[in-house]
């Protein structure tokens, strides 16, 4: 895969599809393997780029995160590609990357899609089963069992449980190590972006699960009440990875936002 030397650091990358720029931007310690259930759909459509933000996947390890550091990694990939503007769709921490991005760099913005995300985790915290800071020193299937209820429904755990421990151990090598896991998850909970949000000027789709122990829903529903021409779309049952379990709806429902907001 293609990486390119950005804002100081090695930033892993891959593009597939032709069209107007679409970018993935993944969440705490995630790398873009999470976004397997996106790309073949929507690089049907559009130019889909994803990228592993600094300390995740193949991409460096530095020192330092945060927010603004992810954000400024992002537009400098992008300006290395003769990107000059691009849709944003943000996951988790991804989508925390994309409101700043949309905040400070407003002119790269073509329209913003938040993911399973919130303008301040610490406004509504998770619940105790949803906790990302329990399972950072545990052992890898510790955190494959800790982690089932938090991103997918009882059924759909019942029902694909050995397909998600396969992809779980694929993804294995190339998730962030603790330490760095720790350090997304601090620049997480530092964002809070509650009285900047009515600036952003690119029209928004928020999507949410209405069962996401993570994030909950009062988070997304506060993006969408707060930042101009912006909508919601809850999705029943969802938890914090429906992008998987409801990878059909997401799709679609993204392909009609991008469509119509031309």
């Amino acid at each position: 895969m293609p990486e390119a030397n950005v804002n100081g650091v090695n930033i892993n990358y891959d593009i597939w599809g032709a069209g107007e720029p679409l970018v993935l931007i993944m969440g705490v310690g995630a790398n873009m393997m999470g976004w397997y259930p996106q790309i073949p759909t929507l690089s049907r459509h559009f130019q889909v780029i994803a990228l592993d933000n600094r300390g995740a996947g193949r991409s460096d390890r530095p020192e330092e995160y945060s927010i603004p550091l992810f954000v400024e990694d992002t537009a400098s990939l992008l300006k290395t590609l003769g990107i000059d503007s691009a849709h944003f769709f943000g996951y988790s921490m991804g989508g925390m990357i994309a409101q700043e991005l949309a905040l400070t760099h407003p002119e790269m913005v073509r329209s913003l899609i938040l993911g399973a995300t919130t303008p301040c985790m610490s406004a509504w915290p998770p619940t105790a089963t949803g906790m990302p800071g329990q399972v950072a020193s545990m052992e890898p299937a510790e955190i494959f069992e800790a982690t089932l209820c938090m991103a997918f429904s009882d059924r759909y755990i019942v029902d694909h449980k050995d397909e998600l421990l396969l992809n779980f151990q694929i993804e294995q090598p190339l998730k962030a190590p603790p330490q760095i896991w720790q350090k997304h998850l601090l620049a997480a909970l530092r964002f809070d972006s509650r009285d900047r949000l009515g600036a952003i000027t690119a029209p928004t789709l928020v999507l949410a699960g209405d069962d996401d122990p993570v994030i909950l829903l009062d988070g997304p529903k506060y993006l969408a009440e707060n930042i101009p021409n912006a909508r919601l779309l809850a999705l029943p049952g969802g938890r914090h990875c429906f992008n998987v379990e409801f990878a059909e709806q997401c799709n679609n429902a993204i392909i009609e936002f991008l469509t119509s907001s031309r």
